[in-house]
């Protein structure tokens, strides 16, 4: 056997490692929650914090008091922004959204595509539409609040999560 064969043959069976270890590194990496990527990326605010908001922002939730660094950590960068005055105090809301699918269907489209179909789908002389254009299946999405959390000062005075 010759130093070609042998590199050739060394080369093919260590080639499954080379293409599988970024995938692995990928899968590993990808295994963290969005507040361990945060902590990981921001050790110094989460090294201010109590111990008890440690390990609710480890977990992913909050509690009344807690500050708006520690909020962050748990829950991300809000989706919206709002400031509020209440007699003299100003406060400021933060808002997080979800979106979902929304299986959807309709019958009143056959008017559009087969003119000659009478309101409801159907045709003088053949009756009823059946086919393409009389109904349809479709997917819509629907964006609403899933969290909002609200700031006096620097600390958490209310909040409310959708389960």
């Amino acid at each position: 056997m010759n130093v070609s064969s042998l590199s050739y043959s060394l080369m093919k069976t260590a080639l499954p490692s080379y293409i599988l270890f970024p995938f692995l590194v990928l899968l590993l990496s990808s295994c963290q929650t969005g507040a361990e990527n945060r902590i990981s990326e921001n050790p110094a605010l989460y090294k201010k914090l109590s111990t008890t908001d440690r390990a609710l922002v480890a977990a992913g939730d909050v509690r009344t008091g807690m500050s708006k660094d520690a909020v962050y950590l748990a829950w991300g960068r809000p989706d919206m922004v709002r400031e509020s005055t209440t007699t003299g105090n100003i406060s400021e809301s933060w808002a997080y959204f979800v979106t979902r699918p929304v299986p959807t269907s309709s019958l009143s489209y056959a008017n559009v595509y087969r003119p000659f179909y009478g309101r409801y789908g159907i045709h003088p002389r053949f009756g009823y539409c059946r086919g393409i254009g009389w109904h349809y299946n479709s997917v819509d999405y629907v964006r609403y609040t899933s969290k909002t959390i609200t700031f006096s000062g620097n600390y958490v005075v209310a909040w409310e999560q959708t389960r």
